[in-house]
């Protein structure tokens, strides 16, 4: 089993910690790759003009300036570096007993990591576009693409924000996807404003019985998930991932 989730906009910046180590990340092969992208982020980051080629608002100067300092900055694991609802559901500190290998986080800076790898606070959304760059998510697919597809294994379960989807296309009969909806009216209506805290319970629930017994395939993942939540399965086509509907009351 497998669970990708997205990096969060709020960050808790590391207060202590050793520097950034590029061969101590997920796939390290990818240093020169990662370099090449904060090199970037840094010359972008020092122009009066930051801000609007980040698209993050003037008020985050002072995240746009530690940007320029990202291979000094201190470090701490990525679970305690993302913050936000999802994070905070999936609670990912208390946890016990888990392969630190199972769930990873796709970031424009980093492609993806660990939640356990040592990384900086940092601002780049993955709708920035760094000059030699371009498109991010096209960048990192290139780089990913065969590393991911040998590293995956058994079901994968996709938290990501259609902004990351893009940097890994996932093998569509092995994925779930997590869609969150409210019925109104005898109808399912998406869900917008708790689905990244379903989403987080949802992969803390996953870890945990992954950690008891492993889960094979994404009925076994979608009847783990029916302990918490009401859900619908929407099978997988050849081109097309599952969707694993929850229903909140």
């Amino acid at each position: 089993m497998m669970i990708l989730l997205p990096p969060s906009e709020g960050k808790t910046a590391p207060q202590t910690g050793s520097p950034l180590d590029f061969n101590e990340l997920l796939f390290p092969e990818l240093s020169g790759e990662r370099r090449t992208l904060i090199q970037e982020l840094q010359v972008v980051s020092s122009l009066a003009g930051a801000h609007e080629i980040l698209k993050v608002g003037k008020t985050l100067t002072d995240e746009i300036t530690a940007n320029q300092h990202l291979l000094d900055a201190p470090t701490a694991p990525a679970w305690q570096v993302y913050t936000g609802v999802l994070y905070d559901a999936l609670d990912y500190g208390t946890l016990k007993g888990i392969d630190e290998d199972v769930t990873l986080v796709f970031s424009a800076l980093f492609g993806v990591t660990r939640l356990s790898d040592r990384i900086p606070t940092y601002r780049f959304p993955a709708t920035a576009k760094l000059p030699g760059i371009g498109n991010t998510g096209t960048w990192w697919r290139e780089r990913l693409t065969d590393q991911m597809a040998d590293f995956a294994t058994g079901p994968i379960i996709d938290c990501r924000s259609s902004s990351y989807k893009p940097f890994w296309k996932t093998p569509p009969l092995r994925t779930v996807t997590i869609d969150v909806f409210q019925r109104v009216n005898g109808e399912l209506k998406v869900v917008s404003h708790w689905a990244k805290q379903a989403r987080g319970f949802v992969a803390r629930h996953l870890l945990q019985a992954q950690a008891n017994q492993p889960l094979g395939s994404i009925d076994q993942v979608a009847d783990s998930v029916s302990e918490i939540y009401e859900v619908e399965m929407v099978p997988p086509t050849t081109r097309k991932p599952a969707s694993l509907r929850i229903v909140l009351n």
